[in-house]
């Protein structure tokens, strides 16, 4: 980075209504606090982040972010995926190639900010076009979690199926954490790409990063994720929301 170059880190939180297994996600009820105003609440406390935006096509959302006072992007119902929306809407806001965007999924109520700064660090100080951090996942298959295999920590494929297949030795699995860091130019060759056959038969977005040639990096993260994907996931993330320290910080 050259002398006196100032870079921006944008946290772009992609979200729609229209979610096949949980309708209306965006806006179920938190204690008292839509679900899409958590997350966004929540990035920013991030310590890294110098702005975090919403992204929908749902003028749904656009309302009630206005009404909590959160920056908000309106996009095209065009876009197929939430990587394909920030893309779009990296271009509205026109964020320069300098800069870096962190893509937080808007499904993730209780994401950790301090994971947000570290995707943020790794990818800033690592030369991977997108990171994407991991935490280890034991038991019982589950399809809405995507896995990862990595191999010093570039990221070689990702499968909704519990990979690499333990034939020789047992070994634990890799769950994809959803923060996503991208360096803008990425994102615009992955915008531009449109979808790809791998990316379309297990319906995971980054796997076109990977068919295009994109380099992803990886690191461990800890704790969990708690996407809210059905109604279970709902009632359970209500529940540690009630006695979640990081809420105490913005609730009133």
């Amino acid at each position: 980075m050259s002398k006196g170059v100032i870079l921006k880190y944008y946290g772009l939180i992609p979200a729609r209504m229209e979610s096949s297994r949980l309708p209306g996600k965006p806006l179920l009820d938190f204690w008292g606090i839509p679900m899409i105003i958590h997350v966004a609440k929540r990035a920013q406390l991030s310590k890294t982040l110098d702005d975090v935006i919403v992204c929908t096509d749902s003028y749904k959302i656009v309302n009630v972010c206005l009404d909590y006072e959160i920056p908000c992007c309106l996009t095209s119902d065009k876009c197929i995926n939430g990587t394909e929306r920030i893309a779009e809407a990296s271009e509205i806001i026109g964020i320069t190639q300098k800069d870096f965007i962190i893509d937080i999924q808007g499904d993730e109520p209780l994401i950790n900010p301090d994971a947000i700064d570290n995707v943020a660090n790794f990818l800033s100080s690592n030369d991977f076009d997108i990171v994407v951090p991991y935490i280890k996942s034991f038991g019982q298959e589950d399809l809405n979690r995507v896995k990862i295999v990595s191999s010093d920590n570039r990221i070689l494929f990702m499968s909704r199926k519990n990979i690499p297949y333990p034939f020789t030795r047992d070994t634990d699995f890799k769950k994809h954490l959803s923060i996503i860091g991208f360096r803008v130019s990425a994102l615009k060759k992955f915008h531009e790409s449109g979808p790809t056959k791998l990316e379309e038969i297990e319906s995971i977005e980054l796997l076109r990063a990977l068919e295009i040639g994109l380099k992803i990096g990886t690191f461990e993260e800890f704790g969990d994720s708690t996407s809210v994907d059905n109604q279970r996931d709902y009632e359970k993330a209500l529940r540690l929301m009630k006695k979640d320290k990081i809420f105490e910080e913005y609730k009133t």
